[in-house]
């Protein structure tokens, strides 16, 4: 009889061959994890790579940006954009025409700028073409600027590179003119709360409010709750010397005021507030003083950009105004302390004076001009502010015989100086989208 052979394989084989080809499934889903993975890691680094190479690029662009507008703060003639003059602008035309930046992407410019300036200002070259100047960083940053005059707009354009010189970033933003101060009236005294304690005396503006309308203050809110005080409000041929002699029209910057006192009829006294201290609705009142006075601005740092003087403090200020004989602004970036018996600026020479800290002035001081304190103001015995104060926070005028004197000399010269327009940036036209 003829032997059967079992084809089927066994159990235990059968199970080897599940294994080996369970296994096979899984390497390869391994392989292929790690294969994904991989190439995930890969554009990863490469986006990082190119993330890193473009804020490279973008920080030298935007520093470009920041050294041109040190530049035209200090060189605000270049809005004239005329061709031949001063400044170096060279007409749009002819071969330049079709160059960067006259030529930028869709936009054309009338004029660019065409002149190496390294010699006479630590900024880069600003020059038709650019010549790249590595920063401290070993990062290319070019800089040009460019005139529109539909509009009369002044353009800065930054340029940047990367270290590699892969990454390139662009960078705009545009000045145009305006004008310093406010063209409205400045009070002797404005801010949003006025305590009416201690002893002092305001001489209003006698038209302040109109013609032959006093005004003596502009606040949005009395303060009472340390009392009335003793002090008064009067017009200036009320404010006299103790011959009797109007101070205003027989005393200079180079005399003492100390006998002057409101001595004839008087506006407003404690405890009988009268129309030349105008209190404002609350709706009605500036949001910022700093910005009633300064149309353009929004804040201390650009106060500080176009400043004549920049302080840290006011230790050596009266020495420093001292030989002026025109008016100066002078930011300071922290507390201002003026010592007493010092007088601080003149009828010819006035300071506006702008102080982000605690403004104090110590006593029998004189100061001439307008003084701004952002913040806290004190103001110590025998003070005399011959012009306007202003604040942007609650101001105590304190026990002591503080005195605020309207001096239509000193607003005269401040406005006479001042009153110019200047350069500064168009608000939102920074971009980094070349057109």
């Amino acid at each position: 009889m003829m032997k059967m052979i079992n084809p089927q394989l066994s159990v235990s084989k059968q199970k080897g061959a599940a294994v080996l080809l369970v296994s096979i499934v899984l390497l390869v889903g391994v392989t292929l994890i790690t294969i994904f993975a991989a190439r995930i890691g890969v554009m990863d680094q490469r986006i990082a790579a190119n993330e890193y190479r473009h804020k490279e690029a973008q920080a030298a662009a935007d520093a470009a940006l920041e050294q041109a507008a040190s530049f035209i703060t200090n060189n605000t003639g270049l809005y004239d954009g005329t061709v031949g003059g001063t400044y170096p602008w060279v007409a749009c035309t002819g071969g330049y025409a079709a160059l960067f930046p006259c030529t930028n992407g869709g936009v054309t410019y009338d004029l660019a700028y065409d002149g190496d300036l390294t010699t006479t200002t630590t900024i880069e070259s600003l020059q038709l073409g650019s010549t790249a100047v590595e920063l401290s960083s070993g990062v290319s940053s070019n800089t040009y600027l460019t005139y529109t005059s539909s509009g009369d707009t002044l353009n800065a354009i930054g340029r940047g590179e990367s270290l590699d010189g892969t990454g390139n970033a662009y960078a705009q933003i545009s000045y145009t003119q305006v004008a310093l101060l406010t063209s409205e009236e400045v009070p002797p005294i404005m801010t949003p709360i006025i305590e009416l304690g201690g002893t002092f005396t305001i001489v209003a503006d006698p038209n302040g409010g109109g013609k032959g309308v006093p005004v003596s203050a502009w606040v949005s809110t009395f303060d009472t709750s340390g009392g009335v005080g003793s002090w008064q409000t009067c017009q200036l041929d009320a404010f006299l010397d103790n011959s009797g002699s109007i101070c205003s029209e027989t005393l200079t910057d180079a005399d003492s005021w100390k006998f002057c006192d409101c001595d004839g009829d008087r506006l407003s006294e404690s405890g009988d507030v009268n129309y030349d201290i105008v209190q404002a609705d609350p709706g009605d009142f500036p949001p910022s003083v700093l910005s009633y006075l300064f149309p353009s601005f929004d804040s201390f740092s650009d106060v500080w950009a176009i400043a004549d003087e920049k302080l840290t403090t006011c230790t050596g200020l009266e020495a420093l105004a001292s030989g002026w004989t025109t008016s100066h602004i002078v930011a300071v970036d922290g507390d201002c302390t003026m010592p007493s018996n010092s007088i601080i600026g003149s009828r010819d020479g006035p300071l506006i004076l702008v102080v982000s800290g605690h403004l104090k002035i110590n006593a029998n001081s004189d100061f001439y001009g307008i003084a701004l304190g952002l913040s806290d103001v004190t103001l110590n015995g025998g003070v005399k502010v011959h012009g306007s104060l202003l604040a942007e926070d609650s101001t105590k005028l304190t026990t002591g015989g503080y005195t605020q004197v309207y001096d239509e000399f000193v607003l005269g010269s401040i406005v006479e100086d001042l009153s110019d327009v200047g350069l500064a940036k168009q608000k939102y036209s920074w971009t980094d989208i070349q057109p």
